[in-house]
């Protein structure tokens, strides 16, 4: 079993809305312990805008398996190996930026789940089993059943083909990225745009109806009552740089106001 995949799927099974960062910037353990420790539930490592090595995923997945937080990878693309190099490593789940289209969902499944869902390559001596000995025929379908399988939702060919998306076998949750997705929908940054609030309405309908995880990403907490109500379960919240920056800015101006006291 992965106990940071289950314990995040549990919550979200109990209705519970769950909360996540991107680290983009910070490559430190540390940044997934504060995490951790502030009562988020998952790290999502960004490796398609982040410059992280195949030797930093696997720290920071071991950083958050200790940490008791899921550790999440969004890979660059659908390629087989960094999917099965960010699973082997740790990862209590794979977000795939960019879908475009059922072939490339079907890829996904295959590189992200064991047979008989998919084809995930097998090596049981690496960080997801913690370098232990595993029965195989269990850990592989405990792997199927918790680990993560996350397709970003942020095209709008991505969009015609929503429905299907979900109702592929494998595919445990369908995250909307409103920033690309606003700009493919030709509102860029309009996340309040009649466009914008249908898209995530067709997901919204889509993981309803076949059971799948609704995830958004989001920049501001007062957006998040509105996205839990449309169905949102699991929130990706701003960026490690964001944050920083935000709370950087917060002391700068109260000690200033202080000093001007």
């Amino acid at each position: 079993m992965h106990p940071r995949a289950r314990q995040l799927r549990d919550k979200i099974s109990a209705g519970q809305p769950v909360l996540g960062t991107f680290l983009v910037e910070f490559g430190s353990s540390a940044a997934v312990s504060v995490l951790a420790d502030a009562g988020f539930d998952f790290v999502l490592l960004d490796c398609e805008h982040g410059l992280f090595t195949p030797p930093q995923v696997g720290l920071l997945m071991e950083a958050a398996w200790h940490a008791e937080i899921a550790g999440i990878v969004r890979v660059p693309s659908c390629d087989r190996a960094a999917i099965t190099q960010a699973l082997d490593a740790g990862a209590a789940g794979i977000l795939v930026p960019a879908v475009a289209s059922l072939d490339q969902v079907r890829q996904v499944v295959r590189a992200t789940k064991y047979t008989p869902i998919g084809k995930r390559g097998v090596h049981l001596l690496r960080g997801h089993t913690r370098h232990r000995s595993v029965d195989a025929a269990t850990f592989i379908a405990e792997a199927n059943r918790d680990v993560l399988t996350l397709v970003q939702i942020e095209l709008a060919s991505a969009l015609e083909v929503v429905e299907d998306i979900a109702a592929t076998e494998g595919v445990d949750c369908l995250y909307v990225g409103p920033g690309d997705l606003s700009v493919d929908l030709g509102v860029p940054g309009q996340w309040q745009a009649p466009a914008m609030q249908a898209a995530l309405g067709r997901v919204a309908a889509a993981c309803r109806r076949h059971g799948k995880i609704m995830a958004c990403h989001a920049d501001r907490v007062e957006d998040t009552p509105r996205l839990r109500e449309m169905g949102v379960q699991l929130f990706g919240y701003f960026c490690d740089i964001g944050l920083f920056r935000a709370a950087a800015v917060d002391v700068g101006a109260r000690f200033r106001g202080a000093m001007s006291t």
